[in-house]
């Protein structure tokens, strides 16, 4: 079973059940292979810039210190592992600067069984929420009195007109 966090757009108004997205916990495989194409996919603009300059860097190190290739190479393996390892992760992370709201998490043998999971249950917290709510009763408005010691209506909250 792979579980997934569900997360919902900023401006969750009308069809927003058709932009919901979910992030799958663990290892991201195309972040290992292709790092660079898959941040470009997500838009995860500021990982990104810290993931190219922390490969300049040991680029860098590499080349200005011969005597720690070994070292560098070592590290750059262990960087992208961890990358890999914390690449969802990132991608919550940024989805959350952006405003998206967690929803909540779902879990499936694919993507395809955790939507339904998580859209069979979230239709039926629905229609429960909706069936408990009480009917709502209209109430007639009331006409505004007269401000004490004049004819004109109070207006905010002051007792008197000005």
């Amino acid at each position: 079973m792979k579980v997934y966090t569900v997360h919902e757009p900023p401006e969750s108004r009308g069809n927003r059940l058709d932009r919901i997205v979910f992030v799958k916990e663990g290892f991201c495989w195309p972040a290992l292979f292709v790092p660079m194409f898959w941040l470009l996919w997500q838009r995860m603009w500021w990982v990104l810039l810290a993931w190219l300059a922390i490969g300049v860097g040991l680029g860098a190190i590499g080349e200005f210190f011969e005597e720690l290739s070994f070292v560098v190479g070592v590290l750059s393996v262990l960087f992208a592992l961890w990358f890999a390892l914390e690449a969802n992760g990132l991608r919550r992370w940024s989805l959350a600067q952006k405003g998206w709201q967690m929803l909540g998490v779902a879990a499936g043998r694919d993507p395809g069984e955790a939507e339904q999971s998580f859209f069979r249950r979230h239709m039926a917290d629905e229609a429960t929420h909706a069936s408990s709510l009480p009917k709502a009763s209209r109430v007639p408005a009331t006409p505004r009195s007269p401000a004490p010691g004049g004819n004109q209506p109070v207006i905010g909250l002051f007792p008197q007109p000005e």
